[in-house]
């Protein structure tokens, strides 16, 4: 009978294509504890999946996803197995070699799966030979090549937000939804992989001061308040505040030129206090675009430093971009 039931409950919601557990009560004459008793039971099995919140929460068929066959070392398998993320268009975090292939197939390059691996583990061994030392990867050269006179002696960051013609990261991914999404458990991820860089920044540099970016667009999860609670870092800090200086606030996402960007943070950034005894600063920013929002925060900050002489500024951004500074426009 509890067999029938289930076969019955999960025929339906196939037909129909979605269900909710008090339609399924209405529909077979049963408790809702037994209905969803036959619900968990069908997740579990991977025959149905869940969708929404409470109390909008429908129940739709799972699709049975293909499995694409690749040949393919096992070490490059690994690459990916540790690099990759894709997110889906409906949202699910496919790691590692799932989430390449789906990648593949949206993209209608399933039949190339193997030479894309292969690729994608060549590209990204070019560019930790290239452009990483110590585990992150030092942009200190781009930003003084961007702008006139710089006032960061360090730019680093965890990884680039996008790479050619694989798009965006591992990291990428991750700060953009969630940011979007005001999600804690992304949050938490992201702090599990760059904890252990900051930590070997912050002994590198003897930093004895950290700054966090404050941000500019009102949401009820701020993810940077949120990075700085789960870092947890055990030093001083300087706070900054961001002050809208016009009728309406503008983020720093929505301007494309280098010249409003340098404009938007020199006039909407200010430092709580007029004098901080530290030496060695560290600046946090979840993604380094233009870098005008590091230089010139890091200008007023040599300004209160006691000791201006003989400060310095690290800069780091979780991700930042690749070709020059190139505006990132999502985060």
């Amino acid at each position: 009978m509890v067999t029938d039931t289930r076969i019955r409950i999960l025929g339906y919601i196939r037909t129909h294509k979605q269900a909710r557990a008090h339609d399924l009560v209405k529909v077979f004459g049963i408790s809702q504890v037994a209905i969803h008793k036959q619900l968990k039971n069908l997740l579990n099995k991977g025959e149905i999946t869940r969708v929404g919140k409470p109390p909008l929460v429908f129940y739709v068929p799972k699709e049975k996803k293909e499995e694409i066959e690749a040949d393919m070392p096992a070490d490059i398998k690994k690459v990916i197995d540790k690099n990759y993320l894709y997110i889906s268009p409906v949202g699910e975090l496919l790691y590692g070699f799932e989430g390449f292939s789906t990648w593949a197939k949206s993209v209608k390059e399933e039949k190339r799966l193997s030479k894309l691996a292969i690729e994608y583990a060549n590209t990204l061994n070019h560019f930790k030979k290239h452009f990483q030392t110590n585990n992150w990867i030092d942009a200190t050269k781009k930003l003084r090549t961007t702008f006139d006179k710089t006032y960061v002696n360090k730019l680093l960051y965890a990884d680039f937000y996008s790479l050619p013609k694989f798009g965006k990261t591992k990291l990428g991914q991750l700060v953009l939804y969630a940011k979007q999404s005001q999600n804690r458990e992304l949050i938490n991820q992201i702090v599990t992989l760059i904890n252990p860089l900051i930590q070997k920044i912050v002994q590198e540099f003897s930093i004895e001061a950290v700054v966090f970016i404050p941000p500019t667009v009102p949401r009820i999860l701020q993810f940077m308040n949120e990075l700085e609670i789960n870092l947890n870092l055990k030093l001083p800090s300087i706070e900054l505040v961001k002050v809208a200086t016009g009728e309406v606030v503008v983020a720093q996402k929505t301007l494309a030129r280098l010249e409003e960007r340098i404009i938007n943070a020199r006039d909407t950034i200010f430092m709580k206090n007029d004098e901080y005894p530290y030496r060695n600063v560290l600046l946090i920013d979840d993604a380094a675009g233009s870098g005008s929002t590091f230089n010139e925060t890091a200008k007023k900050l040599k300004r209160v430093l006691t000791d201006k002489n003989k400060n310095r500024i690290i800069a780091f951004a979780i991700v930042g971009s690749f070709k020059g500074f190139d505006v990132i426009r999502e985060v």
